[in-house]
This record gives C-alpha cells, sequence and structure tokens, in this order.
C-alpha cells in the first residue's frame, strides 16, 4: 500500500469527531489485501496480473459468462470489460467460446492457466487470512469475520425482501 493512512475524509472525521467511516476502515483493508494477494501471486508465477483484472476474475462462474452478464455484475461499460477480458485471453487465462445457446454470443471461460490462478489465489486467501488473524489474534480476528457476515447477510436479506 502507498500509504499506511487513512483516507483524508476519515483522518478529518477522527480528528474533528473521533469516528471513522466504515468505508475509510475498510478502504485501507482492501488496499492491503489486493496489493498483498497480487505479490504473492507474483510470487507464484502470476506476475502479469493487475489490480483491474479482479473485475474479471471474481465474477466468472465455472461454466463461464457473456461479456455483457460480466460488466454488469462487475460495473463496467461492456468495452471496458472487453479490454480486460482480451488481456487476461492473450495471457491464458481465459477462453472465449460461442455460446450453445445463442451462436452470435461468446461465452467467457476459464482456461488452464485461470484455473491454476484460481487455485493459487485460494491458497494466498488463506495466508492473507492467516497474517490478519496474527495482527489482530485468532479470537478476535474471528469475531470481526462473524459480525461483517451477520452485517453482510442482513444487508442482502433486506434487498431480498425489497424485490
Amino acid at each position: 500500500m502507498a500509504d499506511d493512512r487513512l483516507d483524508p475524509a476519515s483522518e478529518g472525521l477522527l480528528a474533528d469527531h473521533g469516528a471513522v467511516t466504515l468505508p475509510g476502515l475498510l478502504r485501507p483493508l482492501l488496499d492491503w489485501y489486493e496489493t498483498r494477494h497480487l505479490e504473492l501471486m507474483a510470487e507464484r508465477g502470476f506476475d502479469d496480473v493487475r489490480r483491474a483484472h479482479n473485475a474479471v476474475f471474481v465474477f466468472v462462474p465455472a461454466d463461464g459468462i457473456r461479456l455483457t452478464d460480466l460488466a454488469d455484475a462487475a460495473g463496467l461499460s461492456k468495452q471496458a470489460m472487453g479490454e480486460l477480458v482480451d488481456e487476461l485471453v492473450s495471457k491464458g487465462y481465459f477462453d472465449k467460446a460461442p455460446d450453445p445457446t445463442d451462436g452470435r454470443a461468446k461465452l467467457i471461460g476459464w482456461a488452464e492457466r485461470g484455473e491454476q490462478a484460481h487455485r493459487a489465489t485460494m491458497e494466498v486467501f488463506g495466508r492473507l487470512e492467516r497474517e490478519l488473524a496474527g495482527r489482530l489474534g485468532g479470537d478476535a480476528y474471528a469475531v470481526l469475520k462473524s459480525q461483517l457476515l451477520a452485517l453482510v447477510e442482513a444487508i442482502l436479506r433486506d434487498r431480498s425482501d425489497t424485490r
């Protein structure tokens, strides 16, 4: 992480009011997590992946996905997602194949290198979990994760109730 401080808005709130917003806390944590993830992936031979590529990796299911659906899931334009996908296809992480349900469309699916990177990511995530637990203490980290999970589940539940 280039800067080990909170974002300026959260620092100001802390100085003025003794409170930091949740995004102000989560942003540096996510930045550390993503940066550390890329460092450890590079050590495993996946040094050609950038942070922006996560918009693809995160949203491609095992059975593949259409570009338009992938762009919608990631909240990106079709053009921006297309550039990321093309880059990752050229690096061997994903393949494009005809969609069996619509001959005009293509499915983006995992190539062998992408599957290898996914397996390595799962190992790296385990290491990151251990690193964070070591910093906070195992019990405290388990409580933190449990509380965040409860919050996410409540939000998802509320979201599904309003549909």
